[in-house]
């Protein structure tokens, strides 16, 4: 026999609609929804207060410093415009540096390189025009060498003390190499064949893959043979005084010494950097 269906065990927390089926019963154990929300309101503005009340905490405690930290900002401020126009007029004066120094190489006058090393100090430019400026030296002592030992010895060494000033900065690359290889280049030609030759060997092997590294390779070995230091030797030996005519004398090179030299070494030299 069925059981009637009001004697029928209903699950504790369901309830019948009209239709017999079962929802849900409200739990009126627990608050109200608008009780919830009006809590966390509450809560929420006491979060509130706490962090007004800590921050104006924190403002009292900066305030006598107010004026040291907007002085701060307007420093800061103008440290960077000072940096935007300093680099601004950097700029300016490296490109003014070049064109000076490229009219110098168009006039080719020591006076003209001289004047971009003075208008524009520590410029890269300017540190091209000192190379220049030695190289010039260099090339005139050297062929001075077969006119007037004297003199030539003063171009020369005026030439080391330009490229060892430019040594003494660090030049990099290209320039760095010019600098070592004229150096040996002087060396070569004042007769200091072991400095020259370690010169030499120093660009190529800091500067392999560049265009001057198989000349300063060739010359490292021509220097090491004996043949080329007798011939500095002699070399070294004579008393090359200017002739009369000197002045008169179109290529340097072909003036005859006015003392008649030593006997030559029968070994026949390599040519040295003074027939370059």
């Amino acid at each position: 026999m069925k059981k009637s269906s009001h004697h029928r065990r209903r699950r504790p927390g369901l309830t019948s609609d009209s239709e017999g089926r079962s929802r849900p019963a409200a739990d009126e154990s627990r608050p109200l929804d608008a009780d919830r929300v009006d809590l966390a309101l509450a809560e929420e503005e006491v979060g509130d207060n706490d962090l007004a009340e800590a921050t104006l905490a924190i403002v009292d405690r900066i305030r006598p410093y107010f004026s040291t930290i907007l002085a701060g900002l307007a420093a800061a401020l103008a440290a960077f415009v000072a940096y935007g126009v300093v680099q601004s007029q950097a700029e300016a004066t490296r490109t003014q540096s070049w064109d000076a120094c490229l009219a110098a190489m168009s006039v080719g006058d020591s006076d003209s390189f001289n004047e971009v090393i003075r208008r524009y100090p520590g410029t890269d430019a300017a540190r091209w025009a000192e190379l220049l400026t030695a190289d010039a030296a260099a090339a005139e002592g050297t062929q001075m060498l077969f006119i007037d030992r004297q003199r030539a010895e003063g171009r020369l060494q005026a030439a080391v003390e330009g490229y060892s000033s430019l040594m003494a900065g660090g030049p990099q690359g290209l320039l760095g190499e010019r600098v070592v290889f004229g150096l040996a280049k002087v060396r070569e030609s004042l007769g200091q064949l072991a400095e020259a030759r370690r010169g030499y060997e120093a660009v190529a092997a800091e500067f392999p893959t560049d265009a001057l590294a198989q000349i300063a390779t060739t010359r490292a070995a021509e220097l090491g043979r004996e043949s080329t230091r007798q011939w500095y030797d002699w070399f070294g030996a004579q008393k090359i005084t200017p002739p009369a005519s000197a002045t008169n004398v179109v290529n340097p090179a072909s003036a005859q010494p006015a003392v008649a030299p030593a006997a030559e070494p029968t070994a026949e030299p390599a040519q040295p950097a003074a027939g370059q």
